[in-house]
């Protein structure tokens, strides 16, 4: 018959407990070190994205611009040294065809409403438009969305030039077509609008409807 000293079972006990705080307590620097390590891999390129660790299993959400840019990400996550599993729980943007971009020009100030593809190009183009009409209100309604065509920038930007041209009116884009509606502000501005329609427009753009009109003759006398 063999005898269990009173010693053995609190013995187990307790190296069962410091066992479990070991766990507890080297968890949260394992996981500190996996979402410090992978948030800095992904800064560079995807500052879209952000993560949640959970031990050695890792959760990646957000919104990303596009395809490519999820793919690196997760690729970025599952190649990254301690980690076990990757979570995709990130979405893309919405894919919007035809692409649209619309300027609005009234005595209100200029709207620029539509799409806008992810990173700086909406900052660009409120610039675009504060330098082409200095001193009139901008108001950004442009929604983030993928699938602008290539020439999108420069399509957006003669459009904000042509509507620097304008008493009033709407440029459109849907697309690489573009559209205008309109009065022009004076006969200078009516001719260099109209001759521009018939060049090759930047971006590959391609001419839709033209409602422009010329200036109102004021009767004098």
């Amino acid at each position: 018959m063999h005898i269990v000293k009173s010693w053995f079972w609190p013995g187990i006990i307790t190296v069962a407990c410091l066992t479990t705080l070991a766990g507890w307590f080297l968890a949260e620097p394992i996981d500190r070190q996996l979402t410090d390590s992978v948030a800095a891999a992904l800064e560079v390129d995807n500052s879209w994205a952000s993560i949640e660790v959970d031990g050695r299993d890792l959760i990646l959400k957000g919104v990303a611009p596009s395809e490519e840019a999820l793919a690196s990400a997760l690729k970025i996550a599952d190649e990254t040294n301690g980690i076990r599993v990757v979570e995709n729980a990130a979405t893309l943007l919405p894919l919007v065809e035809p692409f649209s971009f619309v300027v609005t020009k009234s005595d209100q100030g200029v709207l620029l409403s539509g799409n806008v593809p992810y990173g700086d190009t909406r900052a660009k183009l409120l610039a675009a438009a504060e330098n082409a009409m200095p001193g009139i209100d901008i108001l950004d309604e442009m929604a983030v969305a993928r699938g602008a065509p290539n020439g999108f920038v420069e399509l957006a930007n003669f459009a904000l030039q042509q509507a620097s041209q304008l008493v009033s009116g709407e440029i459109s884009l849907a697309g690489e077509t573009y559209g205008i509606n309109g009065t022009a502000a004076n006969a200078a501005d009516y001719e260099s609008i109209t001759n521009a329609l018939k060049t090759q427009l930047p971006g590959n753009g391609k001419v839709g409807e033209v409602k422009l009109a010329p200036p109102a003759v004021s009767n004098a006398g």
